[in-house]
């Protein structure tokens, strides 16, 4: 008897402590990577990633703290043609905020070019040149 009635206090207890799964946030971001001639330009939207993989065509880094660019990295894709992505210099934001500066906008369009769908965002261009 006593150990029915403590089967049934404990099972009681844990009916209590079930709570529904709480749904666990998603990774979202977009950022831009450089080592030496490669580049990979990827999107990452509720924990989906996908990724651009290109060539570096032109980089350009101004050191002036005066400058309202820090740098421009121009690539290449398969898929996207080129693209060149401005570095822009926001104190207030207390880091650097890229744009994307389109050279061919009719490509960004294409079935197999991610980038279109990330104009909106802002990117993070992580440079691992040296």
């Amino acid at each position: 008897m006593q150990q029915m009635l403590m089967t049934i206090v404990l099972l009681g207890l844990l009916a209590g402590c079930a709570q529904p799964q709480v749904e666990r946030p998603r990774a979202n971001g977009s950022y831009l990577v450089i080592e030496n001639s490669q580049a990979w330009a990827v999107m990452v939207s509720d924990g989906k990633r996908v990724e651009e993989r290109g060539t570096v065509m032109d980089v350009i880094v101004l050191p002036s703290p005066h400058s309202v660019l820090a740098a421009s990295y121009v690539i290449e894709t398969a898929n996207c043609g080129r693209v060149q992505w401005l570095t822009e210099r926001a104190a207030d934001a207390g880091g650097a905020t890229t744009l994307i500066s389109l050279r061919n906008k009719q490509q960004l369009g294409a079935a197999g070019c991610m980038l279109g769908n990330g104009l909106a965002r802002v990117w993070t261009v992580l440079d691992y040149s040296g």
